[in-house]
């Protein structure tokens, strides 16, 4: 039995923590299409969404949305009127499941927002038991919950039908305190976080991820060759220009512009990675910031050609070279001129 990875999301309210889970929807709705054609629907991916102590107009939009977005879909939620009980049992029900899909061999994705709001739930039970409060009058056991709940999500070998269940937890902070209680005890549990910056929600720089707190701790391995070949020092670089202060006069401005068009995408719309690929073999080559917003609206257009980005992809497999840079550097003579 293997691990999956398990990624922490968390950041300020409003700063887009649930559109980060919409778009692995959309993302699994496209695959299970194809994945279907065969008839069998153990190859789908089973999405399980669990809300807790949800406001009601929020829980409304998340349900029309998903229903919209994916059939594929398992919605559990309490809402904020909701009995502590209920928001507690939530999680654990979820989790059980998404093993029972898992022993069938269905790959599930489950996702907890939030575990700050769990973790209020469960004090209240506590303090009800008469439990001996902790840390930040949370109980002692409250790190031993979550990382039963999050240690629960394997991957089976295929003589055991190789289902798998990969979580991603969501947790709130206030005024972008990341060393709070509830949040350093998830920390060391996943294999890497998220941070969604309020400062760049703000600069309409979406999704709004800090390149500086966010953290891979299985390094390049969830990667593709291709990406991690191009990407090496562009995470440093990244965080190096947004950390400097330039104005807008300055020369040393477009560049960190470049790396953001970069890595923007619009609301519910998802760049291929071939479109990445493109765009950082672009940068690379010192192309400024003006031609790239164009390459870059060019490319989302050419998104919708699934042949010619197929084509791009079978290259890159077989040999990333000269053939894909012969490519690449005919395409930008082309829109240059």
């Amino acid at each position: 039995m293997n691990n999956v990875i398990i990624i922490l999301i968390l950041g300020d309210r409003y700063t887009g923590k649930t559109p980060i889970f919409s778009s692995l929807l959309i993302k699994v709705n496209s695959n299970n299409i194809l994945a279907s054609i065969d008839g069998f629907g153990t190859k789908r991916l089973i999405a399980i969404y669990i809300g807790i102590n949800l406001n009601l107009s929020k829980l409304c939009k998340i349900i029309s949305s998903i229903a919209m977005i994916n059939r594929y879909s398992i919605i559990l939620s309490s809402h904020s009127s909701s009995c502590s009980l209920l928001s507690f049992m939530i999680p654990l029900i979820a989790v059980s499941i998404s093993e029972r899909l898992r022993d069938r061999g269905i790959d599930t994705s489950i996702t907890y927002d939030d575990l700050s709001k769990h973790s209020k739930s469960y004090r209240h039970i506590s303090s009800l038991l008469g439990k001996i409060p902790s840390r930040d009058a949370y109980p002692a056991d409250i790190f031993n919950i979550h990382s039963s709940i999050l240690e629960r999500c394997p991957k089976l070998k295929y003589s055991y039908f190789g289902g798998s269940i990969t979580a991603s937890p969501i947790i709130e902070t206030i005024n972008s305190d990341i060393t709070e209680y509830i949040a350093t005890n998830v920390i060391p549990i996943t294999d890497g976080q998220l941070y969604t910056n309020k400062k760049l929600f703000l600069d309409s720089c979406r999704p709004s991820i800090d390149s500086s707190l966010s953290v891979s701790r299985i390094g390049s391995n969830a990667q593709c060759k291709s990406i991690k070949v191009i990407s090496i020092g562009i995470k440093n670089e990244l965080t190096g220009l947004r950390i400097m202060e330039l104005s807008s006069n300055s020369f040393l401005f477009y560049k960190p512009l470049s790396l953001n068009l970069i890595f923007f995408q619009d609301h519910l719309f998802i760049s291929s990675i071939e479109t990445t690929l493109c765009l950082l073999i672009i940068y690379r080559k010192g192309i400024n910031s003006n031609l790239l917003s164009d390459i870059h609206i060019i490319l989302y257009s050419l998104c919708y050609h699934l042949l010619y980005f197929n084509y791009i992809l079978s290259i890159t497999k077989t040999s990333y070279s000269h053939q894909l840079y012969f490519i690449l550097s005919s395409f930008i003579m082309v829109i240059s001129d």
